[in-house]
C-alpha cells in the first residue's frame, strides 16, 4: 500500500507563499512598466500640443513651423509602427521596448536642448522612432505575462484604459509643465520618465519572442513609411509653396507611388508587415476607422485650440491646463463606460455614439470661439468631446485586437496605434492647412477693410506667417512731442493689427471646425455600415483569435 503524501511542514508553505507573493509582485510591477511605456507614447500625441505656442514665441514660427514640430513625431511614430511590431516579434519584445524607450528619451532631451526649431523637429523624430520601436511590445509583453484567460482579459482593459488615460491627462501635464519651467520642461520630464521606465522594464519584463522563418518585410517597412512622410510633407509644405509647387507634386507621386507598392509587395508576403486580410475584416476596418476619425479631430483640435488659449486669448500653462482638465476627466470617465457599454451591447453602440457626441462638440466649440475667450464655456464644450472620443477607446482597440492571432500580436498592436497616429497626422496638416490658407486670407480682407496702409498690410502677413514679432513704435527717451505722437499713432495702428490677426485666426479656427464635424459624422456613417450584421464570434481570415 501506497503511503499517502506527507503534508507540508509550515516552513515549506511559508517558502511557496513567499515565492507566490514574490511573483505577484514581479508581474505586478512588469504589467506597470508596460503601461508607463504605453502612456509615455500616447501622452506625447497631446502634451506637445499646449507647449506649441511657447515654442512659437521662443523661435518665431509660424502655423507650417509648428504643424512639423507636432507631426514629426507622429509620422516617424505611425511610419515604423509596424517595423517596430515585426522586430520585437523576431528579436525579443522587452529588448525592442527596453530600447526603443531609451531612444524615446535621448529624443526628448534633444528636443529639450534644441537651439532652433530644425533640432527640435530632429529630436520629435527621434522620439518617434523609440516609441515605433517600443509601443507595440506592450500588448505583447501583457499577454504573455497574464496566460489566464480571465486575468488577460483585466490587463487589456488596463492597456486601453492607461492609452485613453495618457491621451487625456497630456494637455492638462503639460500645461503645468509649461508654467512651472517652460516648453522645455515638458522634454525634460519626458526623458526622465523615458529613463526610469527603461531601467525597470529591463529588470522586471520577461522577454519572449516568436520568430518566424524567412526573412522580415523590409520593403513592405520601407513603403509604409515613405507613404505616410511624403504625404505629410506635401500637405504641410505645399501650405507655403503653393499645392502646385514642383517639390509638392513631387511628394505626392511618391506617395502614391510607395502606396501601390506596399499593396503589391504585401499580397507576395508570407509574414508581411500588415495582413491586408486583417483589413478585410469589417469589424477591424470599423475600429480602425474609429481610431483614425477620433485623432483626426482630437491632435488637431489640442493643437490649434492651444493656440487659441495661448496666443488670442493670453491664457498662461495653468491657465490651459485649467480649461483642459474637464477633458480630461470626460475621456477617463467615459473610457470606463465604452469597456462596460461594449461588453453589454457590442462595439457598434459605443463607437457611433462617441463620434457623433464628438462632432457635436465640435459644433458647440465652434459657437464659442470669440474673443475675449469664453473659458468656461470652452472647457465645457471640450468636456462633452472628451466624452465622446472617451466612449471610443475601449470598443474600438478590444474590436481589432480581439481579431488578431496571438502570434500576430506586435502586427495588431501596431495596427491599432497606426490607425489613431495616421488619423492624427493627417488631420494635424489637413486641419492646420486650412487655418493657415483662410488666415492670411481672412486678415487681407480685415486689414483691408480697416484702412491699414498697403506698405504695412506686408509687414503684418510676413510677421504672422515667419511667427515673428511685429515692430514696435517706442519712442526715443528724450524725443520730441510730435515723435512721441507720432510712436503712439504707430503703436495704435500696431495694436489694431494685432487684435485683426487674433479675429482672423478665430474665423479660421471656426472653418477647421466644421471639416473636423464633417470627418466624424463620416466616420460614425462609415462605422455603423461596416458593423451591420456583423457577428463577434465569427473568425478573421488573418487566423484564429487568440
Amino acid at each position: 500500500m501506497i503511503p499517502p503524501p506527507a503534508a507540508p511542514t509550515p516552513a515549506a508553505s511559508a517558502r511557496r507563499d513567499r515565492r507566490r507573493l514574490g511573483d505577484e509582485r514581479r508581474r505586478s510591477g512588469a504589467t506597470i512598466a508596460t503601461y508607463a511605456v504605453l502612456a509615455l507614447s500616447m501622452a506625447d500625441n497631446t502634451t506637445v500640443g499646449v507647449a506649441v505656442p511657447r515654442v512659437r514665441d521662443t523661435f518665431h514660427l509660424g502655423v507650417t513651423s509648428l504643424q512639423w514640430v507636432v507631426a514629426g513625431y507622429i509620422v516617424a511614430f505611425a511610419g515604423l509602427l509596424f517595423t517596430g511590431g515585426v522586430v520585437g516579434d523576431r528579436y525579443g519584445r522587452r529588448r525592442a521596448l527596453v530600447v526603443g524607450i531609451s531612444v524615446f528619451g535621448v529624443g526628448a532631451a534633444i528636443a529639450a536642448a534644441a537651439v532652433d526649431w530644425r533640432m527640435l523637429v530632429a529630436g520629435r523624430v527621434i522620439q518617434g522612432m523609440g516609441a515605433a520601436c517600443s509601443e507595440p511590445g506592450t500588448l505583447s509583453l501583457l499577454r504573455h505575462l497574464h496566460p489566464d484567460e480571465r486575468s488577460r482579459m483585466r490587463v487589456l482593459g488596463g492597456w486601453a484604459a492607461a492609452s485613453g488615460l495618457a491621451l487625456a491627462a497630456g494637455p492638462v501635464a503639460a500645461g503645468l509643465l509649461v508654467e512651472v519651467g517652460g516648453w522645455r520642461a515638458v522634454f525634460v520630464a519626458e526623458a526622465v520618465l523615458a529613463a526610469a521606465a527603461a531601467v525597470v522594464g529591463a529588470r522586471l519584463l520577461p522577454e519572449s519572442a516568436d520568430p518566424v522563418a524567412g526573412r522580415a518585410d523590409l520593403r513592405g517597412q520601407i513603403f509604409v513609411a515613405v507613404t505616410l512622410a511624403a504625404t505629410t510633407f506635401g500637405l504641410i509644405d505645399g501650405q507655403d509653396r503653393g499645392f502646385g509647387a514642383p517639390r509638392v507634386v513631387v511628394a505626392w507621386v511618391v506617395a502614391v507611388l510607395a502606396l501601390v507598392a506596399f499593396v503589391r509587395v504585401e499580397r507576395r508576403q508570407d509574414e508581411p508587415v500588415i495582413d491586408l486580410a486583417l483589413l478585410r475584416d469589417r469589424r477591424v476596418a470599423a475600429g480602425l476607422l474609429a481610431a483614425a476619425a477620433s485623432t483626426f479631430t482630437l491632435f488637431a483640435v489640442l493643437l490649434l485650440v492651444s493656440l487659441d488659449l495661448q496666443v488670442v486669448g493670453g491664457l498662461s500653462g495653468l491657465g490651459t491646463a485649467f480649461v483642459f482638465a474637464p477633458m480630461t476627466a470626460a475621456m477617463v470617465g467615459a473610457g470606463l463606460v465604452g469597456g462596460r457599454w461594449v461588453v453589454r451591447a457590442g462595439s457598434a453602440p459605443p463607437l457611433v455614439a462617441g463620434l457623433l457626441i464628438a462632432a457635436a462638440a465640435c459644433g458647440w466649440l465652434d459657437l464659442e470661439l470669440r474673443r475675449p475667450v469664453p473659458v468656461v464655456l470652452t472647457g465645457a464644450a471640450l468636456a462633452v468631446m472628451g466624452l465622446g472620443f472617451g466612449l471610443v477607446v475601449a470598443p474600438m482597440v478590444g474590436t481589432v485586437l480581439a481579431r488578431v492571432p496571438a502570434r500576430r500580436s506586435g502586427m495588431g498592436a501596431a495596427a491599432v496605434t497606426a490607425g489613431r497616429e495616421v488619423g492624427g497626422v493627417v488631420g494635424v496638416a489637413v486641419l492646420g492647412a486650412v487655418v493657415d490658407g483662410l488666415l492670411f486670407t481672412n486678415l487681407t480682407h480685415r486689414l483691408v477693410e480697416a484702412g491699414i496702409p498697403v506698405s504695412y498690410r506686408k509687414v503684418v502677413v510676413d510677421a504672422v506667417r515667419s511667427g515673428s514679432p511685429l515692430p514696435t513704435a517706442t519712442p526715443p527717451p528724450d524725443g520730441t512731442f510730435l515723435e512721441r505722437y507720432l510712436a503712439a499713432i504707430k503703436q495704435q495702428v500696431i495694436d489694431k493689427t494685432v487684435e485683426l490677426g487674433k479675429a482672423a485666426y478665430v474665423d479660421s479656427l471656426r472653418t477647421a471646425l466644421l471639416v473636423a464635424i464633417v470627418v466624424l459624422l463620416g466616420g460614425a456613417g462609415g462605422v455603423a455600415w461596416l458593423l451591420r450584421h456583423t457577428d463577434d464570434d465569427t473568425p478573421t481570415s488573418v487566423g484564429p483569435r487568440c
